[in-house]
């Protein structure tokens, strides 16, 4: 359950040849080293189920600096672990420049389960491969590539760093608890007025769709995200499905990462 951040993401409408990533803006990222989101995730809008941290790490030297770790981290509240215990943290790397993951992994204790999975998605192939451990028991997964590859955490960083207007649309391939989803969005004609635990703030609304890339027959899961469109670009909510149902993801607090 990094799982919720892919509820967090996106819509479809269509995604044809001319749709993909949508273009960076200009200048430095709306974040800096040490920023981190704190949300809560609600099941049907009503009960508290979890709590999420998103959080930028700082550069890897090993790297030169260039690859730039964000980090998630989610845990199941108290009310709920009876029905559902969970910590889980989901590391993706990403090109600083680009915002375009090069590996994503999520592991997970769930209900006392040890769940993994590993996607490396550099260099770029015709198929995206996810590495699984559950229980200790190791296997893989291949799935056929499409587009531009992000995962549930990059994926928001790249688009709250993005030129994004109305009438916008996107697309890109979506590695999210521990399945590749084919996502294609709009952003919404009006910037709509949120209420939130940081203040009143003017958002854009990106609506989504997503199908699962290994069975396209399926129904798609209908997903909403709003961004504030001050300079901080916040991750402000989503709403979208997961196996439990509907999720509310709603930002708490920031702190950190301010110039």
């Amino acid at each position: 359950m990094i799982a919720p951040l892919a509820p967090l993401l996106l819509l479809a409408l269509s995604g044809g040849p001319a749709c993909g990533l949508p273009p960076i803006a200009a200048g430095a990222p709306p974040w800096t080293t040490g920023e981190t989101l704190s949300l809560d995730l609600d099941l049907f809008g009503m009960v508290k189920a979890a709590t999420l941290e998103l959080s930028v790490e700082r550069p890897m030297a090993i790297s030169g600096g260039r690859i730039v770790p964000l980090r998630a981290r989610a845990r199941s509240d108290p009310s709920v672990q009876k029905l559902k215990s969970l910590t889980a943290v989901g590391l993706s790397w990403v090109d600083g420049r680009t915002l375009v993951p090069e590996r994503y992994r999520e592991e997970a204790d769930e209900d006392g389960v040890h769940k993994v999975s590993d996607a490396r998605l550099t260099p770029p192939g015709p198929q995206i491969d996810i590495a699984y451990q559950v229980a200790g028991k190791d296997s893989a997964g291949h799935f056929p590539r499409e587009g531009a590859v992000l995962d549930a955490i990059s994926a928001v960083y790249l688009l709250r760093a993005a030129r994004l207007a109305p009438g916008d649309r996107f697309c890109f391939d979506l590695v999210a608890r521990g399945r590749v989803w084919r996502v294609a969005g709009v952003v919404a004609a009006k910037v709509e007025r949120l209420d939130t635990a940081v203040g009143k703030l003017d958002t854009l609304r990106l609506d989504a769709k997503a199908h699962l890339a290994d069975r396209p027959a399926d129904a798609p899961s209908d997903m909403h995200v709003w961004l504030s469109t001050d300079s901080r670009r916040l991750f402000v909510a989503a709403v979208g499905d997961i196996d439990a149902g509907p999720v509310r993801a709603m930002l708490t607090g920031v702190r950190g990462g301010r110039r």
